[in-house]
């Protein structure tokens, strides 16, 4: 794919657009060229169900979402065919068949994420959009999820390490991006210039209302990044 291109996960489509940063995706396509895709799991999780279903939570950002892709600010993959289909299938079956507990498997990743993930690898995409925790986790540091697990419920996991393998295999090369750090991205390049002498307390309210979103940035993540800056 000649395009830079980014395979956007629900997570993060829901925190931009619930934060009202929709704009981003036009800014930064324009900016480089990038290309946001929206795999058809993530729509039907961030559009289709949420308005079929009258689920007024979601509803602002299913309705944000389904304009941006009306708009072309982001790209649906229409039509996965039967490939990605089977890629989705077996990545889903090896991550959740990775931890156990108490000899049952743990299920850790859903149909969205991993139909992006398989998109990625077919087609030699090396950008994920996502901010859920768990799935950026069992990409970047598998053990430190479990240790996570443990700690947070208490139990002991047990891990195929087989699975953990064909998984490692299966998504390398993949660079997990969370809605922050496009956030920080679209700062660094004027995203937020109009605001002039506030831009800087803009771009921590933005990081505070994506982390509220859902984003899995920490507080004092947001805090060093706004002393890096004060300190430029």
């Amino acid at each position: 794919m000649e395009t830079p291109a980014l395979i956007c996960d629900s997570s993060s489509l829901i925190s931009i657009t619930d934060a009202c940063l929709d704009n981003l995706f036009p800014y930064l396509t324009n900016k480089f060229n990038l290309k946001f895709i929206v795999p058809p799991s993530v729509e039907y999780e961030t559009v289709t169900h949420p308005l079929q279903a009258n689920l007024k939570q979601y509803a602002f950002s299913a309705l944000r979402i389904k304009h941006a892709i009306y708009k072309k600010n982001l790209s649906k993959w229409d039509n996965p065919g039967e490939e990605i289909k089977q890629k989705t299938e077996e990545i889903l079956k090896i991550a959740n068949n990775m931890f156990f507990v108490k000899g049952k498997p743990l299920r850790l990743i859903h149909l969205g994420e991993t139909e992006a993930l398989a998109i990625a690898k077919m087609y030699d995409i090396k950008n994920l959009l996502i901010d859920e925790r768990t799935t950026r986790m069992l990409i970047e540091a598998p053990f430190k999820l479990k240790e996570h697990l443990e700690d947070e419920f208490k139990i002991h996991i047990m891990v195929s390490r087989d699975n953990m393998q064909k998984f490692t295999e299966l998504i390398k090369g993949i660079t997990c991006i969370r809605s922050s750090e496009l956030v920080i991205i679209g700062y660094e390049n004027g995203y937020f210039d109009d605001y002039k002498e506030m831009k800087k307390e803009i771009l921590e309210a933005s990081l505070y209302k994506i982390k509220l979103s859902g984003c899995s940035i920490r507080f004092d993540e947001i805090t060093e990044f706004i002393k890096s800056i004060s300190n430029l």
